[in-house]
């Protein structure tokens, strides 16, 4: 008999893991069920789903290391209510920390490493004939009170034979237009010393890098337009424009010739790219497909910073790409990275700097962050400064007061950029949506709700650029032993923040409940075409 699956994971965007695997679930023969789960809050909620669906398999995506802890929770909670049938979970986290899950979460039966799909399709295999587990590529499993782990599973070289991913029935919306999220290759050539992304393919056995065939890529793309009447494609490759100019310039022009002959004649892309791999003749083919918004891997503005994140650009290489994305009628995006463990205020300085010259631009902040696998992790280990666990790992910046000022921004910064809904992420959102009817509804009316999002938009940037500014005179003069001083400091600048974000959070939500509904309103048939569709705020 065919089994029944659960898939547990975020669905804040697109979950194109689990969609893959939900897809290669059912051109198997068993039948597929997505269960949300994005917050610790949603556990009752997910297990009460879980219980109803009855499943004989529950898949839990553990993308990041701040997953970890509430999907323990959740498993633990799920065997309390007297969940029976096999537990197992993957995505990166459980890829590299397979020992560790199953020695913590003894309601986890198994731990799919690697690409999933075919893994989880024997597995839901095996379990329908009853079949034991040894010998399954890609498995780590529990055998009573050992665990085996079998040989990893060689990564599928082409991407072309997989199902395309189970999609919700109605797409998200940005600025009332339909979009989704699509992948046309897999893993990435960086040597970022940060990247889970290398660390996963290198993992894995395989090459780092596999992009799907261009017709394959179409004919997805063309029936999303033409079923979902999707407009807007969010291509989260992170070498969507790849290192070879030419090479990125015949495939982006395959890929609008083959768009073309399917009928998608006005679809609009989001797309990522690396700084010294936007040239002229790069953006210019990428307009010509239709990119209206790029993300580029800025990362940081310090040179010495670069090096140490294993970044194979330059400052010159940044403002290069932004010059250039901005000639050519693409809007670009980025996240500044302002701390990591050698960071010096010097850097820091360097990437206020940047920020300030960029205040009409969308823009956020963030630490480095240390994920499983990848080299930051190992180097820390060796240097003996790795804190926490694979729940969460943690580090202190060597130069006290970088690490003083991170700590003061923790708190006062929290909700201006940290969490993922936050002030500045609103403000991406906000500005892809006035692009959307930029590139879909010109005229007046856009024109005057595009100056209206662009003003909030720098005020915000003007202001947190302010606060900056403030926050690193305080971290280099302060006594770094006068801990009431540094408390009362982070403490009143959180309140001051909270407070003058008020009106902003005001402003967002009348411009993005504005934009959404004159776009739904304009775009022809939506109404009728995507009917509970959602129009999140930092989607």
């Amino acid at each position: 008999m065919p089994r029944r699956v659960a898939l547990i994971g975020p669905d804040e965007q697109d979950n194109l893991a689990l969609q893959y695997l939900a897809a290669a679930v059912e051109a198997a023969g068993h039948a597929a069920y997505r269960v949300r789960f994005n917050k610790r809050r949603e556990i009752d909620t997910a297990c009460a789903r879980v219980l109803e669906l009855a499943p004989d398999l529950v898949g839990i995506g553990i993308a990041f290391q701040c997953s970890v802890g509430d999907s323990l929770e959740l498993v633990a909670r799920l065997r309390a209510a007297g969940y029976a049938g096999h537990v197992t979970c993957g995505g990166h986290v459980p890829t590299f920390c397979h020992a560790e899950l199953l020695a913590d979460c003894p309601g986890l039966d198994s731990v799919v490493r690697h690409d999933g799909e075919q893994t989880l399709v024997e597995l839901a295999r095996r379990l329908e004939r009853g079949a034991p587990l040894a010998g399954l590529p890609g498995l780590v499993w529990r055998d009573g009170g050992a665990v085996v782990i079998e040989p990893p599973r060689p990564p599928v070289r082409d991407l072309s034979t997989l199902p395309w991913p189970k999609r919700a029935d109605a797409p998200m919306l940005v600025g009332g237009v339909p979009i989704t999220f699509v992948l046309t290759a897999r893993g990435c050539t960086g040597e970022c010393t940060y990247c889970c992304i290398r660390a996963f393919g290198r993992d894995a056995g395989g090459p780092p890098y596999r992009m799907r065939d261009l017709d394959d890529v179409a004919d997805e793309l063309a029936d999303l337009y033409q079923r979902q009447r999707v407009r807007l494609f969010f291509a989260q490759d992170d070498l969507f424009i790849q290192r070879s100019e030419r090479q990125t310039i015949e495939r982006l022009t395959a890929l609008k010739q083959g768009l073309d002959a399917r009928g998608v004649v006005d679809a609009a892309f989001w797309i990522k790219s690396r700084p010294e791999s936007m040239t002229a003749p790069v953006a210019a083919a990428a307009r010509d497909l239709g990119a209206i918004h790029v993300f580029l891997g800025i990362e940081n503005a310090s040179a010495a910073r670069l090096a140490y994140l294993g970044r194979t650009h330059g400052p010159a290489d940044n403002l290069r790409a932004i010059a250039l994305c901005l000639e050519h009628g693409i809007r670009p995006s980025f996240n500044l990275m302002l701390f990591d463990p050698e960071t010096t205020l010097a850097d820091v300085a360097a990437n206020i700097e940047l920020a300030s010259s960029s205040l009409p631009l969308q823009w956020n902040l963030c630490r480095t962050e240390v994920y499983s696998g990848t080299p930051l992790l190992e180097r820390l280990r060796l240097q003996g400064r790795l804190e926490g666990d694979y729940r969460s790992y943690g580090y202190r910046i060597a130069d006290p007061r970088a690490e003083l000022m991170f700590r003061v921004m923790r708190v006062g910064f929290a909700e201006r950029c940290f969490v993922h809904d936050s002030l500045m992420n609103r403000m991406i959102a906000l500005s892809f949506a006035r692009q959307v009817h930029e590139r879909f509804f010109p005229g007046p009316a856009t024109t005057q709700l595009a100056a209206a999002a662009d003003a909030l938009i720098v005020e915000v940037h003007r202001d947190t650029v302010a606060e900056l500014r403030r926050t690193l005179e305080f971290a280099a003069c302060v006594d770094p032993l006068d801990e009431p001083a540094i408390r009362a400091f982070a403490v009143e600048q959180g309140f001051a923040l909270t407070a003058r974000a008020q009106p902003w959070y005001a402003r967002f939500d009348e411009l993005w409940g504005n934009l959404n509904a004159r776009g739904a309103t304009l775009f022809a048939g939506v109404a009728r075409s995507t009917h509970g569709a959602r129009a999140r705020p930092a989607w």
